[in-house]
């Protein structure tokens, strides 16, 4: 029994995180955003949060996009 505990311990201790979307729309989201002039003074780190808000809030929550992109920067770039 103790041995059962600790694998799941373990495994739990090291999943990584799981995301719904695909890496490559965040990929594509980064980038759109990096090489848009009006993004240009916002830091990466930034850009990356929001885009994760905006993609979670879409394909997890099924969300309107254009309400998701609003609510995501009013959070990240403020």
């Amino acid at each position: 029994m103790k041995k059962i505990l600790i694998i799941t311990i373990l495994l739990i201790s090291f999943a990584r995180t799981a995301y719904s979307y695909p890496e490559s729309q965040m990929k594509d989201c980064v980038s759109s955003a990096i090489n848009n002039p009006a993004t240009k003074s916002i830091s990466k780190t930034s850009i990356t949060n929001y885009c994760d808000c905006a993609l979670k809030a879409i394909i997890d929550e099924n969300k309107d996009i254009r309400q998701s992109g609003y609510d995501c920067a009013q959070k990240n770039f403020n």
